[in-house]
C-alpha cells in the first residue's frame, strides 16, 4: 500500500508564509477588486469605531465569515495575525498592570482585537487578488506610476514578514534575546533594536535599490502606460477579423498579366 509523504501540518495552511497570494476558486477570489477594497474599508472602519462589547463580537463574526469564505484556513489565519498575537500579549497584561485587572482587561482586549481586525480585511485582499487586477482597477483613478508604487509596496509586506522570521531564528540562534517571554523584559528591548529591526530596515533599503534598478532596466517609466501581459484577458475572444476586400476577376487578370509576358 502506498505511503503518503504528505506532512499533515501542511494541510492546515494553503501557503507558506503571512499574506501570501493564493490560488482558489471562491466567492471573494471572483469579487473585484474594487469591490473588496470598498469592503475592506468598510470592516476597517467599522473595526477602528467599535466600542461596545456586542458590536465587537459581530465585527469579530463577519471577519472571520468574510475570511474563510475566500477558503482560507486556520493555520492561514495564525500566520497572518500571529504578529498582532505577541502584541496582544503585551498590550492586555500592560492595561491590567496600569489600571487593574477589572477595569484594565477589557479595554486590552478591545484595543488588541481592534487592532486585528483593523488589519485582517487588508490580508484578505493581499491574499485574493493579483496584482494585475488591483492595478488594473486602480489606474482609472490615479496614474498608473502612483498605483505601480502602491502594490509594489503592498507586495513586500508578505515577504518582509518571512524575512522578518528568518532574521529572528538566525539572531535567536546567536544568542539575540527575541522570545515573545524575553521581550516582556525591558531590558531586552535593545536586542530588538540592534538584532531585528536594524538588519530588517537595512533588508529593506536593499531591496528598494535591488527594485529600482530593476525598473530602470526594464525602461520603466519610458512610456506614459506601461504595457504588460494581462493573463485574466487571456481567455476572451479575439475580435473578429476584417474581411478581405472583394477584387474582380478582370482586375486581378490585369494585375498578372506582366507577370505572365515576363515569363513568356
Amino acid at each position: 500500500m502506498p505511503q503518503s509523504n504528505a506532512n499533515p501540518r501542511r494541510s492546515l495552511r494553503s501557503c507558506d508564509y503571512a499574506c501570501q497570494f493564493t490560488c482558489h476558486d471562491s466567492a471573494v477570489h471572483r469579487m473585484g477588486a474594487g469591490w473588496k477594497i470598498v469592503l475592506g474599508m468598510v470592516l476597517s472602519f467599522l473595526a477602528a469605531g467599535v466600542r461596545a462589547p456586542g458590536m465587537l463580537a459581530l465585527l469579530v463574526a463577519a471577519t472571520l465569515i468574510y475570511y474563510f469564505a475566500a477558503r482560507l484556513t486556520l493555520g492561514d489565519l495564525w500566520r497572518d495575525i500571529r504578529l498582532f498575537a505577541f502584541q496582544a500579549a503585551l498590550v492586555i497584561p500592560l492595561y491590567c498592570l496600569l489600571e487593574g485587572p477589572a477595569k484594565g482587561l477589557w479595554p486590552g482586549v478591545r484595543i488588541s482585537s481592534q487592532i486585528i481586525l483593523f488589519y485582517l480585511p487588508g490580508a484578505v485582499f493581499l491574499r485574493t487578488t493579483r496584482t494585475v487586477d488591483a492595478m488594473k482597477g486602480l489606474r482609472r483613478v490615479v496614474p498608473y506610476r502612483l498605483s505601480f508604487l502602491v502594490f509594489v509596496s503592498i507586495r513586500f509586506v508578505p515577504l518582509f514578514l518571512r524575512e522578518l522570521e528568518e532574521i529572528m531564528v538566525a539572531q535567536q540562534l546567536r544568542g539575540a534575546r527575541l522570545a515573545p517571554r524575553q521581550l516582556a523584559d525591558p531590558r531586552n528591548w535593545p536586542d530588538l533594536f540592534h538584532c531585528l529591526l536594524l538588519p530588517l530596515m537595512v533588508r529593506a533599503l536593499r531591496m528598494a535599490d535591488e527594485v529600482s534598478r530593476s525598473a530602470e532596466a526594464r525602461a520603466f517609466g519610458l512610456k506614459r502606460e506601461r504595457t504588460f501581459l494581462d493573463t485574466s484577458r487571456l481567455h476572451e475572444p479575439l475580435p473578429p477579423e476584417p474581411a478581405a476586400p472583394l477584387v474582380p476577376a478582370g482586375s486581378a487578370a490585369g494585375e498578372h498579366e506582366p507577370y505572365r509576358r515576363k515569363i513568356a
